[in-house]
Parts: C-alpha cells; sequence; structure tokens
C-alpha cells in the first residue's frame, strides 16, 4: 500500500465540507501505471481542490480505500486504450459493482469515463457508463458535481441522469441512442501549463515532473486520432512554461516534456535555451517521447544530450513519398535524412524510427521501399542505433481513414515477415507490433454496443489473446473481420456518427 509520505504533492488539496461528495477516480491500471499518466492526474487534481468533492484515487491494485463502496455516490474512470475495460471491470469486480449500468441501482454511484477512446466511439462501452464526458473534462466535470450536489437527494437515477445529460459534452447512452449530437468540449483558453500534481517513486517513470508543452497535432495526418480528438492545437504560453519548469526542479530532477508534437510550440527553441540555462545552476535529467524528423536542429539535440537523454523516437510512417503524401504526412525523404544526421552528429546514440504496415494505398513496393529506406540511412550513419518499430494500420474512429478497410492478418504477417528478413540481413533491428492484438484494437475501434457481451466474455475467460478467440466463437453472430476489416461505403451511418469532434 502506497502511503502519504511516499508521495510530493505539488498542490494543496481542499479542506473538505462536511457533506462533500465521495468519488473515486479510477485508472483502469496499476498504480505504477496510473501515476504517469498527467491527464489522470490532473483531472484528480480538479476534483481534489474543489471543497464539495471528497476525491479517493482507485488503480487495480489499490488494498484500501478511505471510504467504503457502499458510501461512493460518484465513480470515474479514465480510458486511453481500447483494452482499458478489462481494468475497469476488474476493478467492478473487486467492489461487487454490477458491469452494466442499467443492474446498477440507487445503492450504487454514478458511473462515468472519459479519455480518447471514449471519446472517438464510446459505443463498446456504452452499456457499461451511467454517463460519459465526450472531450477534455476540465469544465464539464465541474459542472458534473455542481448539478449532482443539486440533486443529491433525489431517489431517481434517471432524473439525475436526464439532467446531467444537458451540461455540453456529456453523453448518457441509456436517454441516447445516438439520434442526439454531442459536441466535443476542449478548453479554449490554454495558456497555462500543465504539470504533474503528485510525485511518487512508485510510477512507472520514477519521480518524472511532466510538463505538458503542446496539446493536439496541427500536421492532420489522416490516421492519426491524437490529431483529431484533440483540434485545435494549441500551446502554453512561454511564460507559464518557464514557471512549470522551474516548478518541477524545486520537487525532482527529471523533466518531461510533453505533447503529441512538441517541437510545434513557436517558442520550442526558447524552450531549449532556457533548459540549458537552467542546467548550469542544477543538474537534471530531460526526457522527450518523440520528435517530428524534419525539426531536428542541433539545439534541440544539445538540450537532450546534455541532459541526459541519449536516444529518443521519430515517425517516418511509410517508405515513400508517393504514400506519405497520400497519408497527409508532409515529410519527403531528403528530410528524413537529414534530421538522422542532425541527431547523430550531435550526440544521440540512436533513434527508434516508427513506421505503419498496411496503410490505405499501400503497395508491395511500399513495402520494399520502407526496407531499403531504413538500409540506406544504417549505411549514412554508421555507428548509429537505429531501428524500425511498426504498427499494422486501424482505422480510428473520428479521423479521416475512419472508412478505410484493413488488410488480412495474413497479408499484414506477410509485409512484416518481409521487413524482418530484409532488416536483419542489414542487421538493422526491427520490432514490430503484434497483428493479432492490432486486429483487436481494429475490432474495438470501429465496434457498437452489440459487442458488450463479447467484452464480459472476454474478461471472464481472462482477457488474453485466446481468450478472444473462444469469445469470437461463442459470438458468432458478432463477426470481427465485419467491424476490424471491412471498408464503410459512404452512406452507411456510423456508430460513433452522432459525436461532433
Amino acid at each position: 500500500m502506497i502511503t502519504k509520505s511516499e508521495e510530493k504533492y505539488i498542490y494543496k488539496p481542499a479542506v473538505r465540507k462536511s457533506d462533500a461528495i465521495p468519488l473515486w477516480f479510477c485508472f483502469p491500471s496499476t498504480y505504477m501505471i496510473g501515476m504517469a499518466s498527467l491527464g489522470y492526474l490532473h483531472l484528480f487534481r480538479l476534483f481534489d481542490e474543489n471543497p464539495d468533492v471528497y476525491p479517493e484515487r482507485v488503480f487495480t491494485d489499490t488494498e484500501k480505500t478511505f471510504h467504503q463502496v457502499e458510501n461512493i455516490e460518484l465513480m470515474g474512470f479514465s480510458f486511453s486504450f481500447e483494452l482499458d475495460f478489462l481494468g475497469m471491470f476488474k476493478i467492478f469486480d473487486k467492489y461487487k459493482i454490477p458491469f452494466r449500468a442499467e443492474d446498477r441501482g440507487e445503492e450504487f454511484p454514478l458511473v462515468f469515463g472519459g479519455g480518447p477512446v471514449l471519446t472517438a466511439n464510446p459505443e463498446p462501452y456504452a452499456e457499461f457508463f451511467d454517463f460519459i464526458n465526450i472531450g477534455e473534462g476540465d469544465e464539464s466535470l465541474v459542472e458534473v458535481v455542481n448539478v449532482y450536489k443539486e440533486m443529491r437527494d433525489i431517489k431517481d437515477k434517471k432524473a439525475k441522469l436526464e439532467r446531467i445529460s444537458q451540461i455540453p459534452g456529456i453523453y448518457v447512452p441509456s436517454l441516447n441512442k445516438g439520434e442526439k449530437v454531442v459536441h466535443k468540449t476542449y478548453v479554449k483558453d490554454f495558456q497555462k501549463s500543465l504539470y504533474t500534481p503528485i510525485l511518487t517513486e512508485k510510477s512507472v517513470f520514477p519521480n518524472m515532473f511532466m510538463v505538458e508543452i503542446a496539446r493536439g497535432c496541427p500536421k492532420k495526418c489522416h490516421f492519426c486520432i491524437a490529431s483529431y480528438l484533440t483540434l485545435p492545437a494549441r500551446y502554453p504560453a512561454f511564460e507559464n512554461i518557464k514557471a512549470a519548469i522551474d516548478t518541477g526542479l524545486q520537487y525532482s530532477d527529471k523533466i518531461g516534456l510533453l505533447g503529441a508534437l512538441i517541437t510545434e510550440h513557436p517558442d520550442f527553441d526558447k524552450i531549449c535555451q532556457y533548459i540549458l540555462e537552467k542546467r548550469k545552476e542544477k543538474e537534471f535529467e530531460i526526457s522527450v517521447s518523440s520528435l517530428r524528423v524534419d525539426k531536428i536542429t542541433p539545439l534541440i539535440i544539445k538540450t537532450l544530450v546534455e541532459c541526459g537523454q541519449k536516444s529518443s523516437t521519430v515517425a517516418i510512417e511509410a517508405g515513400t513519398d508517393r504514400l506519405r503524401k497520400k497519408i497527409n504526412k508532409d515529410l519527403i525523404e531528403t528530410a528524413i535524412f537529414k534530421g538522422i544526421k542532425t541527431a547523430h552528429e550531435n550526440g544521440l546514440t540512436g533513434l527508434k524510427v516508427y513506421g505503419i504496415i498496411g496503410l490505405p494505398g499501400e503497395t508491395q513496393e511500399d513495402i520494399e521501399a520502407l526496407a531499403d529506406l531504413m538500409i540506406r540511412l544504417k549505411k549514412d550513419n554508421k555507428g548509429f542505433n537505429l531501428s524500425l518499430s511498426v504498427s499494422s494500420f486501424v482505422a480510428k474512429a473520428q479521423t479521416p481513414f475512419q472508412r478505410e478497410a484493413r488488410s488480412a492478418n495474413e497479408e499484414l504477417e506477410a509485409k512484416s515477415n518481409y521487413l524482418r528478413k530484409e532488416l536483419q540481413t542489414h542487421k538493422v533491428q526491427y520490432k514490430p507490433t503484434s497483428i493479432k492484438w492490432d486486429y483487436i484494437q481494429a475490432v474495438l475501434s470501429r465496434g457498437d454496443r452489440r459487442l458488450a457481451p463479447m467484452l464480459e466474455k472476454v474478461y471472464e475467460l481472462s482477457g488474453t489473446l485466446g481468450s478472444w478467440n473462444r469469445a469470437f466463437k461463442e459470438f458468432r453472430h458478432l463477426d470481427p473481420d465485419w467491424y476490424a476489416l471491412r471498408a464503410r461505403p459512404q452512406d452507411e451511418v456510423l456508430p460513433w456518427g452522432f459525436i461532433q469532434v
């Protein structure tokens, strides 16, 4: 069990009112993973600074809670990945809470959820939630608390949900079968820089102080859910980023810069220069998850190297300029060579190159070109650790490619095996994701409410790949290929079509 002494609070929780609403804010994975999620921790902080709420963080491995489950009135879940339902069911199971919203009477808390998966397409999970936040919850969840407080003593769940459904960005599945449009909410005044509110060594990134310096991505690659769910792209003010870094350095010697495309910040060079100046006062590490390869400069690499980062990730997606153009990846081959050369010459020891196989419009020539490109990059950067990591294309709801077909697993495996053989011959590391798990992701990404009993069965069978195969056989009327593989005609009404992002 984690004690308060093992956590550093960067803010001051509110003094609770005597009638504060008991709320469990749940992360559908372990404490170690949940405490590395800035979005989850930020929303918890908003609840924790509200005197009308008494929130607790609950994880799949939580051993003891302050409030007993029978006293909890609101229960929220942060969903980041399609398979997070397994962690949610585990928490439901642990506290003997019925999975389906329709089976939870007045004696159970109202269960809500939010996050990118539920914003893009909540329908496979709709039966399990009383209400869902579509978009960013900073403002709408504050309003939820206010509305709930007004109706708290009413013993009529439907009446409460009808009132909550009137809050912008809130979707109540039991009252809305897709007839009513729900508009995504987002923070319009984005001058502040979010940062880690609670630090712990027990996080998967121990004592890492994360600073959000970009939200969203303006590049709009046609396959990328991160671009479309967080539009418009927004950037905190430079002065506020500086202040966040200063705050972090009071508590930690590890700073993580967070954002879908951090190099797009209009003052990114200034941020790097400020970090280098601060390092003269105190030694600390800087970490970034990825870089845009055509934005790599000597200053950026110098900043990373001086602050202890030895490698990073760049995404090129495809092997030819033609295919990159088709997917709206504004990146030409000469820029790839230049960016990687700059990273090599300025002190990084390696880069993980990220690509996708099975993209719409892809040919075998594109696969061969991807292998050839990596081989040439390796020859051009001798002694530099280059690896290729690929996933297979998954059509994501709310993206321009949401109606596109996905190749059969056998075809994708053949392409992956070709890359493995070619790259191993030239001693380039190859790290593919599991095509079978990508297929499961594809089923869920474009799923609908009919999947609910299948998800329950998968959990019952322990959530392994074999569990999915057994569930597919049991629910033969739900053809997984129908969800995962087929192209959607333009006149087909999509399950998630009522959501406006």
